[in-house]
Formats: C-alpha cells, sequence, structure tokens
C-alpha cells in the first residue's frame, strides 16, 4: 500500500509536495464513528487510508500531482534500453531562473510484506551528454543524478541500495556481485537490478509498484475496458450485479462478433451488448431488448462498464491496489460517485486493501460520513505561480463534523477560483 508521494519541481510544483495516504491522529464524531472503522486500514502499526480526494481550482495543479506520480511509475515501468523515457517525467517548474539546470524530485512510501520502503530518485538535465547517449533529441539530456531504496529494520529505515551519478553502492544488496555496471545514465538501478535477479526482492519491489497500479490520464478510462471485457467471460453474474448496484439493470451481457476476428485487446465498444427486459404493456408478456453500449448508451455508462471490470478484479487481489482517475467526476451523478468511493472505503467489498486516488470539483462527497478530513486534499496557485498542496486535517480550527463542502464554497480552505467581474475588465480597457 502506498504511504505518501512526493515530488518537487515538476510542471506547477516547485517547492517539495508531498500526497499521503497515512492516517492522522483525528477520530470523526461517535455519529460517523464507521468512517474511521470502514475508511482505514491497518497494516502493523500502521493506519493507512484507503481513499483520498484532490480539489482545487482548474490549473491550480491537482492533475499535476497525480501526474506526476504516474509518470514515477511509469518511469518505473519502463524495461532497460538504449531509448529513454524520462524526458516526459522532466518537466521541471519553469518559472524559476536557470530551469535547465534544476533537479526534479520524485519519491514513494509504501508498505510491502508488512514493510515500509522508500524509493525515490533525483532528475536532471546532463547538457553535456556524450554522443553515444544521444538517441534522439528528447533522450540527450535526461539522466538519473541519485537514486535511494531504504527499508525497515526494526524502527530505523535502512539503506538497500544508494546512487550517485552512474555509481551505485550495493554492498547492503543480499547478492550485489550479480549487478553489473549501470548501461547508461537514464537507466533505474531498480529496473536494471531487477533485470538480473528474477526471483529477488529488487523484482518484487519494481513490479509491485507498477502491476497493482492503473490509471486513466494519459489513455483515458477506456483502458480500463479489457477488466470488463474479462469479466463477461468469467465474471458476468458479478459484473451484473455490480452494475445493478449502480441502478444499471440488465439481465444479460456479452460481446458479439459473427466473423470472431476482434480479440478481447482490442476493446471493441461497438460489439458490447447488453440486454434488458421489459414488459409489453399490452400482452403482459416479458421481452427483452438488445442495447449497444456504443450507439444507444450514454457516456456515463459507458465510463461506468469501462470501470466496474476493473473494480471486481481489484477488490479481489492477493495484494492491495491503486488506482488514479483524473476528473472521477466527469458524466457520473453524485450519488453515482459516492457510491464508487464507498465501495472503495467498505472493508465487506474492497477486500483487497486496494486505494482510489482522484480528483474532483464534486462536493456531494465533502461529508463527514462519507470522508474524513484526511481524506481530502486541496491545491492552489500562490502567487509565485507555484501549486501548493495541503490537506483539510492541516487546517486548524476545522470541527470533524462540520459540512465540509459548504465550508469549502465560501471560501474557509482557500483552493477556489478568483473570478473577475468581465465587465469591469472591458471597461478598465478602454479607459
Amino acid at each position: 500500500m502506498i504511504i505518501e508521494f512526493s515530488v518537487k519541481n515538476f510542471r506547477s510544483i516547485n517547492e517539495m509536495q508531498t500526497i499521503s495516504f497515512k492516517a492522522t491522529s483525528l477520530n470523526s464524531t461517535e455519529e460517523n464513528k464507521f468512517v474511521d472503522e470502514n475508511n482505514i486500514t491497518r497494516v502493523g502499526n500502521t493506519k493507512v487510508l484507503k481513499t483520498l480526494g484532490l480539489y482545487g481550482a482548474n490549473a491550480s495543479g491537482k492533475s499535476n500531482i497525480i501526474k506526476a506520480l504516474d509518470l514515477f511509475l511509469l518511469a518505473i515501468k519502463q524495461d532497460v534500453g538504449n531509448e529513454s523515457g524520462l524526458w516526459t517525467l522532466y518537466q521541471p517548474f519553469l518559472f524559476q531562473e536557470n530551469t535547465e539546470e534544476t533537479e526534479s524530485f520524485f519519491q514513494i512510501f509504501f508498505i510491502y510484506k508488512s514493510k515500509k520502503y522508500r524509493y525515490g530518485f533525483t532528475l536532471k538535465q546532463n547538457v553535456n551528454a556524450k554522443a553515444e547517449f544521444a538517441i534522439n533529441k528528447k533522450e540527450i539530456y535526461e539522466i538519473i543524478s541519485s537514486e535511494w531504496l531504504f527499508g525497515e529494520d526494526g524502527n530505523d529505515m535502512v539503506e538497500i541500495f544508494t546512487r550517485d551519478g552512474m555509481e551505485v553502492n550495493k554492498s547492503m544488496l543480499p547478492n550485489p556481485n550479480i549487478f553489473p555496471a549501470l548501461p547508461s545514465p537514464h537507466t533505474l538501478f531498480l529496473t536494471h537490478a531487477s533485470a538480473f535477479d528474477a526471483h529477488g526482492m529488487m523484482r518484487e519491489i519494481r513490479e509491485i509498484m507498477f502491476l497493482f497500479t492503473v490509471s486513466n490520464l494519459f489513455v483515458g478510462v477506456n483502458s480500463f475496458r479489457r477488466f470488463s471485457m474479462l469479466a463477461i467471460y468469467n465474471k458476468k453474474k458479478a459484473l451484473l450485479n455490480l452494475l445493478d448496484a449502480f441502478s444499471l439493470n440488465y439481465h444479460n451481457v456479452f460481446i458479439f462478433d459473427e466473423d470472431k476476428k476482434n480479440d478481447i485487446s482490442t476493446f471493441p465498444i461497438d460489439k458490447i451488448y447488453f440486454e434488458k427486459s421489459y414488459t409489453n404493456p399490452l400482452t403482459g408478456e416479458i421481452k427483452a431488448k438488445r442495447l449497444n453500449l456504443g450507439d444507444t448508451e450514454s457516456d456515463g455508462t459507458q465510463k461506468l462498464f469501462d470501470l466496474v471490470g476493473l473494480l471486481l478484479f481489484t477488490f479481489e487481489m492477493n495484494h492491495p491496489g491503486l488506482i488514479i482517475i483524473d476528473e472521477i467526476d466527469s458524466n457520473f451523478h453524485p450519488s453515482l460517485l459516492i457510491k464508487l468511493v464507498g465501495l472503495f472505503n467498505d472493508p465487506k467489498i474492497n477486500k483487497s486493501n486496494s486505494q482510489l486516488l482522484f480528483t474532483s470539483h464534486d462536493t456531494n462527497l465533502m461529508q463527514p460520513n462519507i470522508m474524513r478530513r484526511d481524506q481530502f486534499y486541496f491545491t492552489e496557485k500562490t502567487s509565485k505561480n507555484a501549486t501548493k498542496l495541503f490537506s483539510l486535517a492541516d487546517l486548524k480550527g476545522i470541527r470533524n463534523d462540520a459540512d465540509f463542502a459548504k465550508q469549502y464554497l465560501a471560501g474557509f480552505y482557500g483552493a477556489l477560483p478568483i473570478l473577475e467581474d468581465y465587465s469591469t475588465l472591458i471597461e478598465n480597457n478602454n479607459d
């Protein structure tokens, strides 16, 4: 499970910002104590939240927080090779001097097999890159300047490996001699080491950080569709039951392909059909109508279908997963969104204790009988055009049973857009 993620010098983020799934010491009121019981899971002596919501004005940087996490995980996923994908991750804060000479920082704190680990790296440009690393223009500059992995040992975090440039201190690893020198400055040692120790700790740690995470940021929620298509074959009844829980009542769902040429990996939305029962008002006979997901169903139904299969598989995994959804409220009714977040917080449903990180503008979730104060984060822009991230739990004087939505919209927490009178602006410009 993820405890926290920290990032510095990425897009609109200048100074270090940290988003944390670690539950604070606050307690809900007696009336809402079930929220604490449901929304928190305990791993050893650490209390971890299952869901976090990120709110803020447009262009305040909330998507950049989760983009940093997503691209960080994608960098770990990338296999060792001549080409580098680090250029997508190296996007330093623009409103500073000597931008191209600055370092970007990324770090994740997580729990694996009941032990805490801290992994991260810094990224910078190498303007003196040698020709052998100049694969193309985008790959000339981005290199790893430092990298580290620490693990829990009793009450302390001890070094597993550290890196400075191309030099790696691997003496604390179980079999340090099996790992050859790094092939390039853009290669992560974690990825490199996992290739030479197929069953070792490095391979396991790398895999849990990308095999058990999924995001809609760059490819859309329809990238989740393969899980729902698999569920049609393997978990159809559960799929229909979950759709029914969201008030989408169908008695059948199937993939129709006369030529049998479409592979499940093609995600053919036009080949997916629902069957819905209705009663003939004249004869009383129960009949069924066939509805095509792509042609007859709404964008919201399509989005929900793409998501429910992923939920089914995620909730039944033997390891906690992480789902990242930007603009989770898009095309969803507020009640449906509350239901969706409630599934993650329900220990009877979310048996794997998987986590959900989302951005939203829907304030219907911001109630103390749905989520705790430490489950809400906000972003706002500073006077220096930089993103500031803070938790509702950080603010003083906020009651745990307050109407969070009402106070947020009233401006108690900040993180609201600053709107100007357009007619006044026009008049001023004409003066």
